[in-house]
């Protein structure tokens, strides 16, 4: 008896299972939409490669092989031409961020600037936050974001404590640029946002940090492709070891907060907690509470490595964004690695570097790191290439059905456009692979004219669109460029021999920046960089 009911409920369960993917195959309002057929059945099948971190990349081929519109889960269609971005993310645009960006706040009850729905709650939280990453209140706290540029150029030119490396010559010893950018990031806006800096550039007692959210960044794009891992908290399941460091982080976040708070205005220097704590809405009843202030410094430390800049387009500027860690290193490492890769770019922006400045106290924030015009075209193109976050945001279409080009797409639908696979589009960049950065500069005589470099502008949106940008993307913008000139002003560099990249690059192309796209690019294999100070 007990066997039949058995077979009974399997019978049962598995003619369910049929009976929902044919529906969604063939009678489904998206069933007319191209794209893999097991997508179509379940969100099982892309969570699977964003859990993996390719997911950009099987994204970049299903659009290849499908076109302009895939259909990417059961409910799930993904746009990849730049017009649909701003019908998607625009201003005007019917959709609101899906439920499971909730999974991007420490706490459930209580949404910070990321992951709230309420357009209400968001503008309270941006308005707030905006104070603290404008160009006043940047230029407030310059001195700081110096003196930690400083520590960084100091380590680069230091040798470590084995006596194994020992070179005549001058170079140093080598430095993994990814760890060392994230140290940067991170002492930046531990300093911005409680004051007080994590000192990761010299000590390493705090170095276990940004491995831990990068562990949020990947449980963070598991829950975005398939909801349920963060409705029936199946994470705290299959991802029980990152879960359990994720909530040991959250503790550790969670008591700095209650110390700050407890501190009120008692500090030597203004931070980000100062202004949260002051600000309050009296029309909407709106303030902060502890536990909002534990949200909402989680998500500073989470994402103070990725705040770039925004060039001119024909969009409407705005996107829903990180606000700047993890991402912000992402990019500076990119960068490092690309140009030790390309040794005429390299030798080109050094020229215009050390050309613009006398000294390194000039290099900071102002019209002349402005005028270094390859120096930008080296970030953009870096950014280009690596998109702090590749996979895009999804949206959910609001009633009254929302028109992408000539799609009319009904309401429920979730729609999104990769980041990373619309600025890799041929069409709009040639050789989209390669990194050129002349691409972005006017010059007749390499064969870039003012129409290409146009065309380029009009798709590079690393940050998208939209009513929720980046509100930290200054700081981004104002640390990578600090850093980088500095860097080429005091020192030549060059990739280590024998690094990694390079070793294991059996093809005849040049090394690729390999990178796990979660919710923000984490690298793989960053370049193992030495540096010799300028003769």
């Amino acid at each position: 008896m007990r066997l039949l009911l058995l077979c009974t409920a399997a019978a049962i369960i598995l003619a369910y299972a049929c009976t929902i993917a044919i529906y969604r195959l063939f009678f489904h309002p998206l069933a007319k939409y191209p794209g893999p057929k097991l997508a179509a059945i379940t969100n099982w099948y892309p969570s699977f490669y964003a859990y993996r971190g390719d997911y950009h990349l099987k994204n970049r081929a299903w659009h290849d092989q499908y076109g302009d519109i895939v259909r990417a889960g059961p409910n799930t269609l993904w746009f990849n031409n730049r017009d649909a971005l701003n019908d998607i993310y625009g201003i005007r645009a019917n959709v609101r961020k899906v439920d499971a960006w909730a999974a991007y706040s420490a706490s459930r009850r209580s949404p910070n600037v990321l992951s709230v729905i309420d357009k209400n709650v968001h503008s309270f939280k941006r308005r707030t936050l905006a104070a603290v990453f404008s160009q006043r209140g940047l230029k407030e706290i310059e001195g700081r974001i110096l003196e930690h540029v400083e520590k960084f150029t100091d380590l680069l030119g230091t040798k470590d404590d084995s006596p194994s490396f020992l070179d005549a010559s001058g170079w140093k010893s080598p430095k993994l640029m990814t760890q060392v950018c994230d140290w940067l990031s991170f002492d930046i806006i531990g300093d911005i946002t409680y004051g007080k800096s994590f000192d990761m550039l010299r000590s390493p007692d705090l170095r276990w940090v940004p491995s831990v959210y990068s562990k949020m960044s990947h449980r963070g794009m598991a829950c975005l492709a398939q909801p349920k891992v963060w409705q029936y908290k199946v994470d705290r399941i299959f991802l029980a070891p990152m879960y359990k460091d994720i909530v040991s982080a959250g503790t550790w976040v969670y008591e700095r907060a209650k110390a700050r708070v407890g501190m009120g205005d008692d500090v030597e220097t203004n931070d980000a907690f100062s202004i949260m704590m002051s600000a309050k809405d009296e029309k909407r009843g709106l303030e902060y509470s502890l536990k909002d202030l534990w949200t909402e410094s989680m998500l500073l430390l989470a994402a103070g490595m990725k705040n770039l800049s925004l060039p001119e387009t024909n969009f409407e500027t705005d996107s829903d964004m990180f606000l700047g860690t993890d991402t912000t290193s992402a990019t500076m490492s990119a960068l490092f690695f690309y140009l030790v890769h390309d040794r005429n770019a390299l030798q080109r922006l050094a020229a215009e570097v050390r050309a613009a400045f006398s000294s390194e106290d000039e290099i900071r924030p102002g019209p002349e790191l402005n005028s270094c015009t390859f120096l930008q075209a080296c970030i953009n193109e870096t950014m280009r290439l690596i998109p702090a976050v590749p996979n895009g945001s999804p949206r959910c279409v609001l009633p009254g059905g929302l028109k992408v080009g000539d799609e009319v797409i009904p309401e429920g639908t979730t729609v999104a456009t990769s980041l990373y696979v619309l600025m890799r589009r041929s069409d709009y960049f040639h050789n989209p692979d390669e990194f050129r950065p002349s691409r972005f500069i006017v010059d007749p005589a390499a064969g870039v004219d003012e129409e290409s470099v146009q065309a380029a502008q009009q798709a590079f949106v690393p940050f998208g669109i939209g009513p929720r940008s980046c509100v930290g993307w200054k700081l981004g913008w104002t640390e990578l460029n600090l850093a980088l000139a500095r860097t080429l002003f005091l020192y030549d560099m060059r990739l280590a021999p024998g690094a990694r990249c390079c070793a294991t690059n059996t093809s005849a192309k040049n090394c690729e920046y390999h990178f796990k796209g979660w919710s923000i690019a984490y690298p793989v294999q960053g370049a193992s960089v030495q540096f010799k100070k300028r003769q």
